[in-house]
């Protein structure tokens, strides 16, 4: 079983070699392109960005750099029919690239400025960045440049090592910004709810022919395609193994094996991590995916494995029971299940060449 955003990989010729580390962006060159930023500080930190999350690895996003800026368009060929009918994973999708955009910005001396749907015309054109200012970033900037291009979805069984209340705290802090804060269920009751929640949202999808046809779409041979899910990052259960989990994973095996052996018996009690936001907009849900990308870094920084978990607000109908079943306020855009890890997370899922998805105009 896995979660289906994957996040590992990297820009470039090859689909599957590393992302840019602090070091090459604090090394990007100097020379400025017609948005204001140079280039080779674009093309860095663009190669930091596809490293986000993304719903079955589609990778719905599509880069421009021209005078008005650094633009992020939402790539609707990639949004998926089925799973995704509202563009309300897409949206997420592009905001966690949104965040590691401009992660990689910071790490290479750039300051700044985000304008979020700037355009009421074009609902495509998701976000304008443009220049604020140099300066040298700080060792914090470059730290979470790092972190942000070492990080994978892990999505094997974590260790029983307790998360502390102060790495919750720390969590949390990471997450919460204007319009989206971070829930973390812990009582018994709510633990309960949101397991039963997130198992009837994974047995509807389950059972939908479409739904699964439109799943094994996205199962690829990762030597031979830039995005999808590959099945040496797919965990398969040994024989006599069962994985007992409090919340379900989505399962990718679907017409194949995956190659990611969990062979131990374990009980997994991950913390979950529920981004919720006052309302459910497109902006929420943008905003939502950048705060999901902050606290994945945040997790990575502190030792801690992160991965998405998204059956139960794949769907409209399917937020609205869980936020009604829940007794929340907010609206439930995302959840993270997260933990200590078992050594390293395993394989990389691939990305799409940077020439792909970042675009030069006008200069």
């Amino acid at each position: 079983m896995t979660s289906e955003f994957t996040s590992d990989g990297a820009a470039g010729a090859s689909p599957v070699t590393a992302g840019p580390g602090a070091a090459d962006l604090r090394a990007a060159g100097s020379v400025t392109f017609a948005g204001g930023f140079d280039r080779a500080s674009v093309e860095a930190a663009a190669a930091l960005a596809v490293r986000a999350p993304s719903i079955h690895n589609t990778q719905p996003w599509q880069w421009n750099y021209g005078p008005t800026g650094l633009e992020l368009r939402a790539d609707r060929d990639r949004q998926l029919a089925v799973a995704d009918p509202d563009g309300h994973s897409l949206l997420i999708s592009c905001g966690a690239a949104l965040s590691l955009m401009e992660v990689g910005l910071r790490a290479a001396g750039w300051l700044v400025d985000v304008e979020r749907f700037p355009s009421r015309a074009d609902p495509d054109l998701l976000a304008r960045l443009s220049p604020a200012g140099r300066g040298s970033p700080s060792q914090l900037d470059l730290d979470r440049a790092d972190a942000g291009s070492r990080r994978r979805s892990d999505r094997r069984p974590f260790t029983s090592d307790a998360v502390t209340e102060d790495a919750i705290e720390i969590l949390r802090a990471s997450a919460d910004r204007t319009g989206v804060h971070v829930h973390f269920p812990v009582r018994a009751e709510e633990k309960v709810n949101l397991a039963v929640a997130v198992s009837w949202a994974d047995r509807i999808e389950r059972d939908d022919v479409a739904y699964t046809a439109e799943m094994a779409r996205w199962v690829h041979d990762s030597d031979v395609h830039p995005d999808g899910v590959p099945a040496e990052v797919v965990p398969r259960i040994s024989v006599g193994h069962a994985r007992h989990t409090d919340i379900p994973l989505r399962d990718f095996e679907i017409g194949i094996t995956g190659k990611s052996l969990i062979e131990a018996d374990v009980d997994e009690h991950p913390i979950i991590a529920v981004l919720m936001t006052e309302s459910d907009s497109g902006l929420d849900q943008l905003r939502a995916g950048e705060s999901m990308m902050r606290l994945m870094i945040e997790a990575e920084l502190n030792d801690l494995a992160s991965c998405p978990l998204s059956q139960a607000v794949d769907l409209v109908a399917f937020r609205a029971r869980l936020q009604t079943l829940m007794s929340w306020s907010g609206f439930p855009q995302m959840m993270l299940r997260l933990g200590r890890p078992i050594g390293d997370a395993g394989g990389r899922t691939p990305r799409r060449p940077l020439t792909d998805v970042l675009h030069f105009s006008g200069g």
